[in-house]
C-alpha cells in the first residue's frame, strides 16, 4: 500500500498545479505520472527530489535520478542544486550508461572486468563485428556488419547472451549471427572493452549475483527517480527492478505517445503495463501544457488519437487557441525548402532564428535545406551530422589515451600503432596480432617483453620505438593533469605534423584537435575537486564515450535543422516539419506492421508538439531520390489532422492538383484511401489492414516470383526485386514506377498480380 506523506511546509503549491504537487508529494511505494508533452515533468522530479530533503528528512545520497541523455540530466541536477542549494549535490542525477558505468568502475572485477575495462563506440563495435564475421568464415556482403550488430544488441537488450541467444536461433541467420556473437563477445573480452548494451547488463547482473553490491546500490536508491520510462528496454526494466524491487520507492515518469525509439529496444509495454510489473502503483496524469497553443495541442492530440497502444490523455492549455497549423504542398523538395526558408524570413522581425527548428525524417532531406539556408544566407546549425568525438583526428588521439590506461584495449591499439606512420605498415601489423593469436597473448605483451625475433630488423626497431613511446606518455600519464598529458601526447608522437596548414580540411583538423585540448581543460577544471590526477584520465575516457552530439547542442547559432528523433525534449517557438509523404513519414521501411505504423505517428507527434506558437508542415508532389524524381504520395498522417485546424497552401509551381488558389480545403487534396488505420465517418476505429484485398499469396493459384509485375492501389505499377519469407508475413521488395523501391509485407500489401 501507498502510504500517505506528511504535511508539507514546502509550498509547492507555488510553483506547481495540482496534479503535478501530487506526484510530487508522493509517499513511499512505486508511482507512475503519465505526463504529456509540455506538462513540466522535469519540474515534478526536481520538486520531488527538494520534498524529500527538505519534507521527509531523506538523505540526498539516498536518491537517484536516472534519464536518458547528459543534456536532459544536467539540467536537472542544476535546478535541484538551486532548490536546494547543495553544490555539489551528493544525489546521483544521471544517464543509465552513467550509472551502470559508475557501479561497474566499483565493482566490475565481481562480473569478469577489469578495472581499467574500455567503452567501445559504434565505430569499434563494427570493426569488431568484421572480424568476428571473418573468423567464423561469413562474408560482409551476405551478412553485413551492422544488421548483425543490430542482432546481437537487441539480444543484450533482452539480457541473451551468447548460449542463451544459440538456444533461440530458429533462423538460418539467426544461426549465423549466434556464433558471430560467440566470437564477438570473446574479442570484446580480450581487449578488455564493453559496448553499451554490456554495460546495463553487466549492472542487472550484478545486482542479480552480488547481495552484498545489490544492498550498498539499494541503499544509494532508496528513492528512485526514472526519467522518460517510455523508452526503457527489457535490460533496463529489469535494471530498476533489481534496484528498487517491486515495492520500492520509484516514480517513474513518462509518456507513452512520446514512446519512439521501438527500432533501438524500448518497450512501451513497460509504461502501458506499469500495473502489472508494480501492483500497488499510483498512476496520475499531467495534462496541461505550458508549451503550445491549443490548437497546435488539437491537431497533434488528434493525430496521436488514432494510436490503440496508449493510455489515453487531453493535453489543455490556458495560452489561448492561437494561429491555425500551416500545411504547404510543394512542387518538389527545392520549392518546399524555399516556402520554409521564406516563411522563418518574414517572422525575423519579431523571433531570433534561434527560436526556428526545422525538422526532418531522415538526415537526407536536410540537403536542399542547407543548401536554401545557404542561398538566402541564414545562419543554421545542423544536429545530428558528424559527432565531434567521432572525428577521424579525435578518435585517433582518444585511441591513444586508452591505449596508456589499458595496453591491453587492441582496438586502439590497433588503431595508433600506425598513426602517424612510423614504418609499421599492414603487413608487419598482420604478422604481429598473427602471432599475439597464435601465442594466445595481449598484442601488448609481445611488445613489453620485447619478443620480436621473428620480425625483420627495421620492423623490430619501428615497434619497439612505439612501444617506448606508450610508456614514456604513460610514466607521464602519473606524474601530469590531463592538459599537460596531451601537449606532451602530441609532441611526442608528432601527430599534429600529420596536418598541412594551408590545406583548408587539415587546418580545421587542428582546430578540432585545439577544441579537443580545450575540452580536457574544461573537464579537468569541472572534476577537481572531485577526481584527483591519477583518476582524471580515466574519468574524461569515460565522460567521452558518454557524450551524445545532441548535448553539444548550441540553439543560438541559428535555424536547428534536426532529425524528429533529435528533437525529442526539445520545443521551439517556431517549428517547420517537412516531408509529410507517404515512405517518408511515416518512412517506407516502417510501413509493415501496426506497431510500426504507431511508432512513426508517435514520431511526428513528438515533432508537432515541440512548437510553442506556430507550426509548418509540408510535403511535396515528387521528390529526388537516388538523382531522379518519383511521384509522392501524400502521408496518410496528414488525413487524422482535424481539417478544420488546417490552413492549407499550395505552391504555385503545382499544377498538377488543378486548383486555381493558393488556399483551398484539406479534402481537396487528401481523397485516397490509406492504407493505415483512421477512424471512420462515424468514429469507429479502423485498424491497419482491414480495408486491403486479398494478398497475392492467396491469389488463385498464381505465385509472386521474383520480376513478377504487380499494381498498388497508390504507388502504381512495379517489379517485385525480392522475396523473403513466406505465407501472409512474406516481405515483398518492390521497385514502382512512379515511386520507387518499397518494402511491403505480403498480409497487407494489397498487390494486384499482373
Amino acid at each position: 500500500m501507498t502510504s500517505s506523506a506528511p504535511a508539507s511546509t514546502l509550498d509547492l503549491t507555488k510553483y506547481l498545479n495540482p496534479e503535478q504537487v501530487a506526484a510530487a508529494r508522493h509517499g513511499e511505494g512505486p508511482q507512475l505520472v503519465i505526463a504529456g508533452a509540455g506538462s513540466g515533468k522535469t519540474r515534478v522530479i526536481t520538486y520531488r527530489i527538494a520534498w524529500l530533503v527538505e519534507e521527509l528528512d531523506v538523505s540526498p545520497d539516498e536518491i537517484t535520478a536516472v534519464t536518458f541523455t547528459n543534456k536532459a540530466a544536467a539540467e536537472m541536477r542544476e535546478r535541484v542544486e538551486d532548490l536546494l542549494g547543495l553544490f555539489p549535490l551528493p544525489t546521483f542525477v544521471g544517464t543509465f550508461h552513467r550509472w551502470a558505468l559508475i557501479a561497474l568502475r566499483r565493482y566490475g572485477e565481481r562480473v569478469g572486468l577489469r578495472r581499467d575495462f574500455a567503452i567501445l563506440d559504434s565505430d569499434d563495435q563494427v570493426k569488431l563485428v568484421g572480424q568476428a564475421l571473418a573468423a567464423e568464415g561469413l562474408s560482409e556482403s551476405a551478412f553485413r556488419p551492422r544488421s548483425v550488430l543490430a542482432a546481437i544488441s537487441a539480444a543484450k537488450n533482452r539480457l541473451l547472451g551468447p548460449e542463451e541467444f544459440v538456444a533461440q536461433a530458429d533462423n538460418y541467420f539467426a544461426r549465423k549471427v549466434a556464433g558471430v556473437y560467440r566470437r564477438y563477445q570473446g574479442l570484446l573480452k580480450g581487449a578488455s572493452g564493453v559496448d553499451f548494451d554490456d554495460m546495463i547488463a553487466l549492472a542487472v547482473r550484478l545486482l542479480r549475483d552480488e547481495e552484498e553490491v545489490r544492498e550498498r546500490l539499494r541503499r544509494r536508491a532508496h528513492w528512485l527517480l526514472v526519467d522518460e520510462y517510455q523508452d526503457t528496454n527489457h535490460a533496463q526494466l529489469a535494471l530498476i527492478r533489481g534496484l528498487a524491487g517491486a515495492e520500492g520507492n520509484q516514480t517513474a515518469v513518462g509518456d507513452e505517445d512520446q514512446g519512439i525509439y521501438r527500432w533501438r529496444g524500448a518497450e512501451l509495454d513497460n509504461i502501458l503495463r506499469f500495473e502489472d510489473t508494480f501492483p500497488s502503483a499510483t498512476v496520475r496524469k499531467l495534462e496541461r501544457n505550458y508549451r503550445s497553443t491549443q490548437n497546435i495541442l488539437d491537431a497533434s492530440g488528434g493525430l496521436i488519437a488514432h494510436n490503440e497502444g496508449r493510455r489515453g490523455k487531453r493535453l489543455w492549455t490556458d495560452r489561448g487557441a492561437g494561429e491555425p497549423v500551416e500545411l504547404f504542398k510543394a512542387a518538389d523538395e527545392g520549392d518546399e525548402a524555399r516556402w520554409i526558408v521564406d516563411t522563418f524570413q518574414s517572422q525575423r522581425s519579431d523571433r531570433q532564428l534561434s527560436e526556428m527548428a526545422i525538422l526532418v525524417r531522415t538526415n537526407a532531406q536536410t540537403r536542399a535545406l542547407e543548401e536554401e539556408l545557404l542561398r538566402q544566407e541564414v545562419p543554421y546549425v545542423l544536429v545530428g551530422g558528424t559527432r565531434f568525438y567521432e572525428r577521424a583526428e579525435i578518435k585517433d588521439l582518444v585511441a591513444y589515451l586508452r591505449v596508456l590506461r589499458n595496453p591491453r584495449d587492441e582496438i586502439s591499439l590497433r588503431r595508433i600503432l600506425n598513426q602517424p606512420p612510423r614504418g609499421i605498415g599492414k603487413t608487419t601489423q598482420e604478422q604481429l596480432f598473427g602471432e599475439a593469436a597464435e601465442r594466445g597473448q595481449p598484442v601488448w605483451d609481445l611488445l613489453a617483453h620485447d619478443e620480436l625475433g621473428s620480425f625483420s630488423a627495421r620492423a623490430s626497431r619501428a615497434l619497439r620505438e612505439f612501444r617506448d613511446l606508450v610508456v614514456g606518455l604513460q610514466r607521464a600519464a602519473d606524474e601530469l593533469p590531463l592538459p599537460a598529458l596531451l601537449d606532451r601526447l602530441l609532441e611526442a608522437s608528432a601527430y599534429p605534423d600529420l596536418y598541412k596548414k594551408e590545406d583548408p580540411d587539415d587546418l580545421a583538423r587542428l582546430e578540432n584537435i585545439q577544441e579537443f585540448l580545450s575540452a580536457a581543460q574544461e573537464f579537468t577544471e569541472k572534476t577537481a575537486a572531485n577526481a584527483p590526477d591519477d583518476d582524471q584520465l580515466t574519468a574524461f575516457l569515460d565522460h567521452v564515450s558518454l557524450v551524445a552530439d545532441i548535448d553539444a547542442w548550441e540553439s543560438d547559432r541559428g535555424v536547428s535543422v534536426m532529425t524528429l528523433h533529435s528533437a525529442k525534449g526539445l520545443e521551439f517557438p517556431i517549428v517547420a516539419v517537412a516531408g509529410l509523404e507517404d515512405g517518408v513519414l511515416p518512412h517506407f521501411n516502417a510501413q509493415g506492421t501496426p506497431e510500426d505504423v504507431e511508432e512513426e505517428r508517435r514520431l511526428l507527434y513528438v515533432g508537432m508538439t515541440r512548437a510553442e506558437d506556430r507550426l509548418y508542415l509540408s510535403s511535396c508532389r515528387r521528390r529526388r531520390v537516388g538523382g531522379r524524381y518519383q511521384d509522392q504520395a501524400d502521408s496518410p498522417f496528414l488525413l487524422e489532422i482535424p481539417a478544420e485546424l488546417l490552413r492549407v497552401r499550395q505552391s504555385d509551381q503545382l499544377i498538377t492538383y488543378g486548383a486555381a488558389s493558393r488556399t483551398a480545403s484539406v479534402e481537396s487534396f487528401f481523397g485516397r484511401t490509406s492504407r493505415f488505420a483512421r477512424r471512420g465517418a462515424g468514429g469507429e476505429q479502423r485498424t491497419f489492414g482491414e480495408e486491403v484485398a486479398t494478398s497475392i499469396a492467396a491469389d488463385t493459384g498464381r505465385k509472386v516470383r521474383r520480376g513478377s509485375r504487380v499494381r498498388h492501389p497508390s504507388l502504381g505499377e512495379g517489379v517485385v526485386l525480392q522475396l523473403e519469407g513466406e505465407g501472409d508475413q512474406a516481405k515483398y521488395t518492390v521497385f514502382f514506377d512512379r515511386a520507387g523501391k518499397r518494402k511491403l509485407i505480403a498480409k497487407y500489401a494489397n498487390l494486384e498480380l499482373l
